[in-house]
């Protein structure tokens, strides 16, 4: 009986305690970390041959473009062979389709925008995946989940991925203050009074351990055994309280950026980008997406001596070597944006690993190859292990053109989301085996 009388005790001692907007959660130890999804866009297509790593599955070598991301090979899938088979269909242009069917899998609404070809269309007619994902996993979190944008600007089917249902667009914080504001604005404590709580939780946590190993060597053998087991759950509630504490703390402010400006750029992605780990970090969501600027995008790049429109240059043909040496560079320069990003996550240490070990990072193109609006091989980066669900270290050429919807599933049945079908069941017959 005493037993029980303090194990109810030390649960609500733990339930009691309290707790900042951005302190990490206290979690049952037998849980490890949760499982996050972060999707990030970038615009226009690629360069193929530029793109495509060398050599076998498990034995590659990253291409011009995914250079950046040498440092994180052993934990990335570069997927070769998606096929947006779904995208051929439907109202609205390749440009809008690709858009609006890359999380959907489902075909556009019709509507009155015209694009540069095909009947007018709406929005996406289904909810996308991130979406789906986020009403199971979402319900627990201070925010479902948590879009980001950089200099997306519009707001029509070029400039909309992430969808909440049919005809239910969600827009990106574009506004680099207004995101802060609402992410941290609110917040009660200070880094020294968060400090102060999380030792506070820490001498909890010892006094609770002190207790039950004093309480095992009472009880007799069965309920010794209960006592052990309940003490190595407040160690590792206390291993994870002290691996979350140093990156649960809210990025500084950098101040007003004009957005106008094109040179302002990779500034508001990188603000953004760290602002979306501190989200996650601090586990005030477990879906996040990123959008850099939006589908059809003409942004110039100062930073890289390119003053030309990036979609300008997408559609000019392949025996401009300028304008295909000007692509790879821009494309190279979203890879070390993809880089930064997987950077400040590996930053965040967890207690198996980091934040970046137990996220699933998934990095899309509304185009295969810009100036033929291909839909397919779809530029597919996946990156971290989604908790032990991915094998990463892989370039993965797959044998045949496989439809973007059974990357979609893949992507849900990863994150711990049992569904077999997503999107138009007309292009799903289920998860990538090969994943």
């Amino acid at each position: 009986m005493s037993f029980h009388l303090r194990r109810r005790t030390f649960l609500g001692a733990l339930g009691a305690l309290g707790a900042s907007q951005l302190v990490p959660r206290l979690s049952m130890a037998a849980d490890p970390p949760p499982k996050r999804l972060i999707v990030v866009f970038t615009p226009n297509g690629t360069i193929y041959d530029a793109w495509a790593p060398t050599g076998t599955e498990t034995n590659f070598t990253v291409g011009q473009i995914l250079s950046p991301l040498t440092p994180f090979k052993d934990r990335v899938v570069v997927l070769d062979g998606i096929d947006v088979k779904s995208a051929r269909n439907g109202p609205g242009d390749d440009h809008m389709r690709g858009m609006g069917h890359m999380l959907t899998g489902t075909e556009l609404l019709t509507g009155t925008t015209q694009g540069g070809s095909g009947q007018p269309g709406g929005f996406a007619g289904g909810i996308s995946i991130d979406q789906r994902i986020a009403n199971e996993v979402g319900t627990t979190t201070r925010f479902k989940s948590l879009e980001f944008g950089v200099y997306v600007r519009n707001s029509d089917v070029w400039s909309r991925m992430i969808y909440a249902g049919s005809n239910q667009p969600l827009p990106p914080m574009e506004d680099p203050v207004k995101a802060y504001a609402r992410l941290f604005a609110g917040r009660e404590l200070d880094n020294a009074a968060l400090a102060l709580l999380l030792k506070r939780r820490q001498s909890v946590l010892d006094h609770a351990t002190a207790t039950l190993d004093g309480l095992g060597q009472k009880v007799d053998s069965a309920d010794r055994a209960r006592v052990q087991a309940h003490a190595e759950a407040v160690r590792q509630i206390e291993k994870q309280i002290l691996a979350q504490s140093a990156a649960c703390v809210q990025p500084t402010p950098s101040g007003t950026i004009d957005t106008s400006k094109p040179e302002n750029y990779e500034a508001t992605g990188k603000v953004m980008m760290d602002m979306l780990v501190a989200a996650l970090a601090c586990d005030q969501t477990r879906i996040a997406s990123l959008q850099f600027s939006r589908s059809v995008s003409n942004m110039n790049f100062p930073s890289l001596g390119i003053s030309d429109g990036h979609h300008d240059l997408s559609h000019l043909g392949d025996t401009d070597p300028n304008a295909k040496t000007k692509l790879i560079a821009i494309n190279n320069h979203y890879a070390k944006q993809f880089a930064y990003l997987l950077g400040k996550l590996d930053a965040v240490k967890e207690t198996n690993g980091s934040l970046l070990d137990n996220s699933l990072v998934v990095w899309v193109n509304e185009l295969a190859k810009g100036n033929v609006h291909s839909h397919s091989p779809l530029p597919v980066v996946l990156a971290g292990k989604c908790g032990g669900a991915l094998r990463t270290g892989r370039y993965l050429k797959l044998a045949s053109q496989q439809t973007h919807n059974n990357l979609l599933v893949s992507i849900a049945n990863a994150m711990g989301i049992g569904i077999t079908t997503f999107g138009n069941p007309a292009y799903c017959t289920g998860a990538l085996a090969s994943l």
